[in-house]
């Protein structure tokens, strides 16, 4: 990413988050269209999807997910940089959400190369409800054979369910120690 400093672990990402908190948008997310650099939705081109995004400087976004035909695949991908997870023992995430009516959706650290990408999912279920809630996750690295110490790209992935749902997600971290 262009102007970002940052080379911790958690570094990309949380430059890509910055930006979007910066952003002031409102319209559809089109499939693989980067909201801000390193941050974008994925539908399954198989299914007859809508995303709705509002974002305000000074908080991340409420995703407002239509769905008529489901298909395999709803996601929010955000790129999560390269970084050498060598001397790093946990990855993990912070979510501030809340939404209207009770929805739940997972998270994964997706590890990826040249040949293909591996998905290790977090091991809690994320809830938002009607009430501002955190939600916090991690995974020892070691422990997980799915998370690469070394790889060229990663990304967190959150897959939402295949049903329409609106959800505001009022910040996120990247926890890597």
């Amino acid at each position: 990413m262009a102007n970002n400093l940052n080379l911790s672990p958690d570094g990309q990402l949380a430059a890509s988050l910055n930006a979007l908190r910066g952003l002031d948008y409102a319209g559809p997310a089109v499939n693989g269209q980067h909201l801000v650099p390193g941050i974008f939705f994925s539908l399954d081109p198989e299914s007859s999807n809508t995303v709705e995004v509002a974002s305000v400087p000074g908080e991340l976004m409420m995703m407002r997910m239509g769905v008529d035909r489901p298909g395999r695949w709803l996601t929010l991908n955000m790129t999560a940089g390269s970084a050498d997870f060598s001397a790093c023992k946990i990855v993990g995430f912070a979510c501030k959400l809340d939404a209207p009516v009770t929805t739940t959706f997972r998270v994964c650290l997706r590890c990826g190369d040249d040949r293909g990408h591996k998905d290790a999912f977090f091991p809690k279920t994320v809830v938002a409800y009607p009430k501002t809630s955190l939600h916090l996750d991690v995974m020892e690295i070691d422990a997980n054979p799915d998370i690469r110490v070394k790889a060229p790209w990663r990304e967190i992935v959150m897959f939402f369910p295949r049903e329409s749902a609106e959800i505001r997600l009022r910040d996120f971290r990247l926890i890597v120690i």
